[in-house]
């Protein structure tokens, strides 16, 4: 198998790199056969990313790898936002069967920032070839889309625009996004969202892609297509084997000790202290593993979830999912484990009603007003409004990593 990864090919101002191995794909496969095109997406905290830190990788059969080296490389050369300071592409080429450390090295861009010397000394191990334009930090994901091995996957087909209509609103019907979400839900997933009644399989940016619906099953993407009133051409599109959707980001860590900046992590704990709502209606508590502590958010994007965590109370139970910044977890979603059921207060006085002021640690409790005591405070039931299950964010602020828990679940096969 010859494989050819390519990743840093765009910009915040255009084009996609999938958008360049599509039409790359198309003319190699006159030369060899394709078996399969990825999109791969990596540490979704790397600072200097693009819009989702995708790399792609082409496999195609042993045969003519000097023609397809070179078509490659004058594709990227012609179509690379190479005039853009913040692109700077990378292409690796290997041909035979996959290294272990390969696929470690894919899991490391996972989880940590990766320097580009890491990539080269890994490349130069195994006799992988490796082309950089500028400083050609886009061997990192290429080499790792290389390595990528799927433990679980999905499917993104995506559709792309012609080039006339570049950078002009997208055409697609949003009413026929709807019947067909409602038509093939939950075998295609995350096309809209219903909190705020928005389309998101069309994206905001002057890139090529039309629209991209994800899914399960391949047939049931092409079905889904043709389900869509789409008002403009479609210049061609193709289906990308993903690990979007997945959780493959995600760290299992025992202690908050263990959390490394810029990395994704499941936590569980305590709510230490009442969640709080700051300007701007980000939402902040902190979370105990017993010895220390680490500050969660649900920020203003994730809407109605935060109305979740706000309902969380001190002593409260739960798992975190969710990426780290600043020390901080950005969460994805929550399994509430164990709610706190009753709370000790302090009791209130039998005469007028009011709650009584302590007279001091382990001295009682006394109405200042009616000079009545009481020893100790007493257990309140709580009526709490949340349950004891999974909860997530909307599509409409959910990573391309981020596993929703229809799948979550195993709700589709």
């Amino acid at each position: 198998m010859f494989f050819i990864g390519i990743d840093d090919t765009d910009s915040r101002s255009g084009q996609c790199t999938t958008y360049i191995a599509t039409k790359l794909a198309e003319k190699l496969s006159r030369y060899t056969v394709i078996s399969e095109l990825r999109l791969v997406r990596l540490n979704p905290t790397v600072p200097w990313k693009t819009r989702g830190n995708g790399a792609v990788a082409i496999l195609a059969k042993e045969k003519n790898i000097e023609k397809l080296k070179k078509l490659t490389l004058r594709e990227i050369e012609l179509n690379a936002m190479l005039d853009d300071r913040g692109t700077n592409p990378g292409v690796v080429f290997y041909a035979g069967e996959i290294p272990q450390d390969f696929t470690n090295f894919y899991h490391r861009c996972l989880h940590r920032i990766v320097e580009i010397r890491e990539a080269e000394v890994l490349a130069e191990k195994y006799g992988a070839e490796i082309v950089k334009y500028k400083n050609g930090r886009g061997i990192i994901g290429a080499l790792a889309a290389i390595g990528c091995k799927f433990r679980d996957f999905t499917y993104e087909l995506i559709a792309y625009r012609k080039k006339d209509n570049w950078g002009k609103k997208r055409r697609v019907d949003k009413h026929s996004v709807f019947v067909m979400n409602a038509k093939t839900y939950p075998f295609t997933f995350d096309n809209v969202d219903y909190s705020t009644n928005r389309v998101l399989i069309t994206p905001n940016t002057p890139c090529p892609v039309l629209l991209g619906i994800r899914g399960e099953r391949v047939g049931i993407l092409y079905q889904a297509l043709e389900m869509l009133n789409i008002k403009e051409p479609i210049d061609t599109f193709t289906v990308f084997k993903t690990n979007q959707a997945t959780d493959v980001h995600l760290e299992r860590v025992n202690e908050i000790k263990e959390i490394k900046e810029f990395s994704s992590v499941i936590l569980r704990g305590r709510v230490k202290k009442k969640p709080r709502t700051i300007r701007g209606g980000h939402v902040f508590f902190e979370l105990t593993d017993g010895k220390t502590t680490i500050l969660c958010a649900a920020f203003e994007p994730t809407k109605d979830f935060r109305k979740i965590i706000v309902k969380l109370i001190p002593g409260d139970e739960i798992e975190v999912y969710g990426s780290v910044k600043k020390r901080t977890i950005n969460l994805e979603k929550i399994r509430v484990i164990r709610l706190v059921r009753y709370e000790e207060r302090n009791p209130k006085c039998s005469i007028c009603g009011k709650s009584m002021e302590s007279v001091g640690k382990g001295k009682g409790y006394r109405c200042k007003r009616c000079k009545t005591f009481a020893k100790e405070k007493v257990k309140v039931k709580v009526n709490r409004e949340i349950e004891e299950k999974f909860y997530e964010v909307p599509p409409a602020a959910r990573g391309h990593l981020s596993k929703p828990l229809i799948r979550f679940c195993g709700l589709v096969a």
